[in-house]
């Protein structure tokens, strides 16, 4: 199912873990052989974000490990969906993402 509103697509896992700990949610997930494409909303604040981080912004260092833990956990596991794990630097339920498997 791909997507009715433009986004923005990255395999760059810690530029969506950063993404994730600004706010920003997932709407969709692709898989072609070993890379994972996730999927952002495209936004005038998403651009800034993304400005930020190549500029070397800072964020919680502990929310942003655990987000690359939660999406490392996503791609290795090959699950369509990620289960939620209730803790209080969780920015985002990942139930529900689809990570749809393109063959190549």
């Amino acid at each position: 199912m791909e997507p009715e509103n433009p986004t923005f697509s990255t395999d760059h896992i810690y530029l969506c873990a950063f993404l994730i700990c600004l706010g920003h949610r997932i709407v969709a997930a692709r898989c072609s052989g070993r890379r994972v494409a996730f999927h952002f909303s495209c936004t005038p604040r998403l651009d800034a974000d993304i400005a930020g981080f190549m500029a070397g912004a800072a964020i919680p260092a502990r929310q942003f490990s655990f987000e690359i833990l939660k999406l490392k956990r996503m791609i290795h596991e090959g699950k369509n969906t990620v289960k939620r794990v209730d803790d209080d630097y969780s920015q985002q339920d990942y139930s529900g993402i689809p990570l749809e498997v393109r063959e190549r």
